[in-house]
């Protein structure tokens, strides 16, 4: 397990596609902010929220609730290409004739997901904070014991979303096929046929427990509630895609 994921490190370290993302996604974040200052006064006299006066934990909730979820497509596209070009390469023949192997290599690579999904929330503050004391002169950040809550949970629910895109390529075995599944799951698109099948069948309340959907809601983390449906949701999500994905690896023929 510890070779499987030193070797995985390394190639997370050296891998330029992982850079350019993070580049992408805070040059993107920042020029969102000034659009957000741009529109800011019709959107406020349109009913709309006054994003100048949100502080950090206000502002990333509001921007994590607009669909489709950037981080979501920045994560997509790195699972996808971190596993299936290995995959591709060939170069996991060499030991996974070993049927431990074949599991340690889906635990390294949820756990370099997590790696990830780390470094784009890390990504994110820096971007949220440059973009708002440039043009929101504002860089409050709240209540710092409700701050925490809010990275904690959706850290989590975003590493969970990183290893149900892990799954799909582990199924697949197709980076495009597999960027197409991703994207559909990032727009939330089974989130909406959920929201869509409740309204047809009374008494229907599943849309909430689905991940994508408890992602992009606004919650209060200082509701124990709440807080416990988030962490729930994220970690059945979480064991059940990595079992799914362990399972299937341990069956598939490489040859």
């Amino acid at each position: 397990m510890l070779n499987i994921f030193k070797m995985d490190v390394h190639r997370f370290m050296r891998n330029k596609t992982m850079y350019i993302l993070l580049l992408l996604f805070c040059g993107f974040q920042i020029f969102g902010t000034f659009m957000l200052q741009q529109y800011s006064q019709e959107m406020e006299q349109g009913g709309g929220v006054a994003v100048n006066g949100l502080n950090a934990s206000e502002f990333i909730q509001y921007t994590m609730s607009q669909t489709p979820s950037w981080m979501l497509l920045y994560i997509t596209v790195f699972v996808v290409y971190f596993y299936i070009s290995e995959y591709q390469s060939g170069f996991g023949k060499n030991y996974m004739s070993m049927r431990r192997a074949r599991i340690y290599t889906v635990f390294s690579k949820v756990l370099i997901s997590a790696m990830f999904v780390g470094l784009i929330f890390l990504t994110l503050l820096v971007s949220d904070w440059i973009g708002r004391s440039l043009f929101f002169e504002n860089t409050a950040l709240g209540d710092l014991a409700f701050f925490f809550k809010l990275l904690i949970g959706q850290f989590l629910l975003h590493w969970a979303f990183a290893i149900l895109i892990l799954c799909v390529s582990v199924l697949c075995k197709n980076m495009l096929v597999s960027l197409i599944i991703g994207f559909v799951l990032a727009l939330n698109v089974p989130g909406i046929l959920l929201s869509a099948l409740e309204s047809l069948v009374n008494g229907l309340n599943i849309s909430q427990y689905w991940l994508v959907n408890t992602l992009v809601r606004i919650k209060d983390f200082n509701n124990a509630g709440e807080m416990m449906q988030t962490l729930a949701v994220a970690v059945v999500a979480m064991a059940l895609f990595a079992a799914i994905a362990v399972r299937y690896k341990i069956r598939e023929d490489l040859n």
